[in-house]
């Protein structure tokens, strides 16, 4: 009995022991549970508040420049400009902080000075500036540079301005100009053209050690890409002028080391590539083509006289008078209407590609006191006709473009003519040539007729036939109603 007493005892007393542990781990955790939460709360307010601190205080630190005396850092502003870039700019206004997309000083009406002379006003500018140094305005580092709807009012003296731009020391920031128009201005003020910027830049490639200026524009009303790249360690110039418009795409490469600036120009002008040497003086500028014979010419600039002589193997007229080609695009601008133009252009093609009849187009274009004349232009109508267009002015009148001038007609073989348009042969008579005036309208493919004499005689049945004709406003828009004019023309004629 006693054994078994004292083995009860035992049994009871590990159980009680066993139990006791259980309760003193349990009673820890739960302090430990408690005593962590507590911990936590705290540790996370710590961060909360850490996180918070930082943030005002950047933002604060961000803020700095608002206490900025506005004097002070348009001052500043003005200095580090004309220091970095050699702009010389004037504030109107007084200059305000933002903080955001990231931190600027902006104005409205500013002005870019060349020479103490105005040469730009800007509606919007911005300057950005670097995230240190903000308790001191001398301090401060200026960056990127943004000039929106700035007009420019440029002669060609005041090119050097962009010229400089492209001559600035290398640094890591850029010159944005956005939504802007050049008006290049002549001697007396006169508006020359208009180009007008979309979306310009500077910079420097640090990579390949070049100036760049990167352009998007629109000139005529024809938009264009434009890439100048300067190579101060070299002396050149790169360019490339684009306009798929007009399919129209021209490099440049220029060494200025030398007062005589030579260059190469290759120019690739619908599907057609040409390669222009010229040397560039002081006050001319003379080019010629590789292709012995296609193109030369001459520029003077003061006074401004244009002369060059262009030759065609073949050359297709469809798409040279539509109303968003170049040529009519040039018209519109009225920028030939310049007093101080003068221009001489000789076109000379072989072969018109899109009229099968017409050849050996010589074509003399001339410019001067703002008048566009053809004088003694001529093309041949197969080997059977001389087409001589003795006088000949273009006009542009309310959105609309004439050609007036007086035709002379010489007949080399007047029988294969009437043959080709199958005219009757008791109409066919002894022609040795024909005049008469005209007016032709580009805009509505339409020609108008007077004053016919054939062989220095009117006639009174044909006058009737081309008064009928220029009352009905018939145009030639293909080769039949032409053909039924030509065979109207001379059955008139032959009574």
């Amino acid at each position: 009995m006693n054994k078994h007493s004292l083995l009860i005892k035992k049994i009871k007393k590990q159980f009680l022991s066993i139990n006791s542990l259980l309760e003193s781990y349990f009673n820890k955790l739960k302090h430990f549970k408690s005593n962590f939460k507590k911990s936590e709360i705290i540790k996370n307010n710590r961060v909360y508040f850490g996180i918070g601190g930082v943030v005002i205080l950047t933002l604060f630190y961000f803020l700095i420049p608002t206490f900025y005396n506005k004097d002070n850092i348009q001052s500043e502003i003005k200095n580090q400009i004309l220091k970095k870039y050699n702009i010389d700019i004037k504030f109107k206004e007084k200059i305000r902080y933002g903080l955001l997309p990231k931190p600027h000083f902006s104005a409205k009406n500013l002005l870019v000075l060349k020479d103490k002379k105005e040469i730009g006003a800007v509606s919007d500018f911005k300057i950005y500036i670097g995230l240190q140094n903000y308790f001191s305005t001398t301090n401060l580092k200026m960056k990127d540079l943004v000039f929106n709807n700035t007009i420019f009012n440029i002669k060609i003296d005041d090119l050097t301005f962009f010229q400089r731009l492209l001559q600035t020391e290398p640094n890591e920031n850029k010159i944005v100009i956005r939504n802007s128009d050049i008006f290049f201005k002549s001697e007396d003020n006169e508006t020359l053209f208009l180009n007008k910027i979309l979306n310009s830049k500077f910079f420097y490639d640090s990579f390949n050690l070049e100036n760049i200026f990167t352009s998007k524009n629109k000139i005529f009303n024809i938009p264009y890409k434009l890439i100048i790249k300067n190579d101060k360690f070299n002396k050149e110039i790169f360019t490339n002028f684009n306009a798929n418009k007009i399919r129209l795409d021209i490099e440049n490469n220029i060494n200025y080391e030398s007062d005589n600036k030579k260059g190469l120009l290759d120019i690739l002008f619908v599907n057609k590539n040409t390669s222009l040497n010229y040397e560039l003086k002081k006050n001319s500028l003379e080019f010629t083509s590789e292709e012995n014979g296609f193109f030369e010419g001459l520029i003077e600039f003061r006074p401004f006289f244009f002369k060059t002589s262009i030759n065609y193997e073949g050359l297709s007229t469809k798409n040279l008078f539509k109303d968003d080609s170049i040529i009519i695009e040039l018209i519109k601008s009225e920028l030939l209407n310049n007093q101080n133009l003068n221009v001489n252009i000789n076109l000379l093609v072989k072969d018109i590609t899109n009229i099968d009849e017409l050849n050996d187009l010589n074509l003399n274009i001339s410019l001067d006191q703002s008048n566009i004349n053809f004088l003694k232009s001529k093309i041949m109508w197969k080997e059977d006709l001389e087409i001589i267009m003795n006088e000949g002015l273009l006009n542009y009148d309310q959105d609309e473009i004439y050609l007036n001038g007086k035709l002379i007609i010489n007949t080399i073989n007047i029988d294969n003519f009437y043959k080709s348009f199958q005219i009757n042969k008791s109409n066919r008579k002894d022609i040795n040539k024909i005049e008469l005036d005209f007016v032709y309208n580009f805009n509505k493919n339409k020609f108008r007729f007077d004053n016919v004499k054939i062989d220095n005689s009117s006639n009174e049945k044909l006058d009737s036939f081309i008064d009928s004709h220029n009352f009905s406003g018939k145009t030639f828009d293909n080769k039949i109603m032409f053909k039924n004019f030509i065979n109207n023309f001379f059955i008139s004629y032959s009574g």
